[in-house]
């Protein structure tokens, strides 16, 4: 099918499992070792690699960063035939028992008010497929993985929306109260696309689910540096393809 912004992909390309990075150039890393790679479409911050990983037929793509682009992407891919997908990205943690370098799983997301209303009311849940992120979650135990699964929050905002201050000398300040109120909701993350995966996902009957470094722990600041970052974004990529293809 030829689709607006993946152009020309088919469910060959795609293959059993479709992971979804936000940064374009982790498609690359993560991608670095499998066999019989090729670019499959690449347009903006969209890009889309296919290969083998121990002989099956997986890809990659980016969706860029936040609601739009990320709504973009996935729409595509399951137009082009995407039988599963799994969000391999970085968030934040709210808890203090959630250390930077930890993997967090989401079963759930609260998600902002009329993120994607055009598809479902603000009502509607955004959550993951239970077997699929089962199968996640089970591996994660089994490698040895510090992990953790509950609930998280997609935001529309990286700034005010997720409690940070701007450090602006003039308009709107931050809520201080924010963070607290969902902490008491047991909220234990902060992304900015997996409520998007989720939701498409469930409405056009998709098996997704979510697999997150965390990057930063913003009850201390403690934060992995780039280097380390990468290694474990490739470390959960091999989990993730272990868990669903294995």
């Amino acid at each position: 099918m030829n689709t607006t912004h993946l152009k020309t992909v088919t469910s060959d390309d795609l293959g059993e499992l479709t992971l979804l990075v936000g940064d374009p150039a982790r498609v690359a890393l993560i991608s670095q070792n499998w066999e019989q790679t090729r670019i499959v479409s690449q347009n903006r911050e969209l890009t889309l690699v296919s290969g083998l990983w121990k002989g099956k037929r997986v890809s990659i793509c980016s969706t860029g960063m936040g609601v739009g682009s990320t709504e973009i992407a996935v729409i595509e891919l399951i137009q082009s035939g995407a039988k599963q997908f799994v969000r391999l990205g970085g968030c934040g943690a709210w808890s203090n028992d959630i250390q930077a370098g930890d993997l967090m799983f989401n079963h759930g997301m609260v998600r902002d008010k009329g993120m994607l209303a055009n598809y479902a009311p603000d009502t509607y849940p955004a959550t993951a497929d239970p077997i699929l992120l089962a199968k996640l979650t089970e591996k994660a135990i089994k490698e040895g993985f510090t992990s953790h699964v509950g609930l998280g929050m997609t935001t529309q905002s990286y700034y005010l929306g997720q409690g940070r201050d701007p450090q602006l000398s003039n308009g709107p300040k931050v809520d201080s109260a924010f963070m607290s109120y969902w902490q008491e909701r047991h909220v234990l993350n902060c992304d900015m696309e997996t409520a998007v995966l989720y939701l498409l996902a469930s409405l056009y009957q998709i098996p997704a689910a979510n697999c997150l470094v965390v990057h930063l722990s913003r009850m201390n600041l403690e934060k992995i540096e780039d280097t380390d970052y990468e290694i474990l974004h490739q470390n959960a990529a091999e989990l993730v393809l272990k868990a669903c293809l294995m």
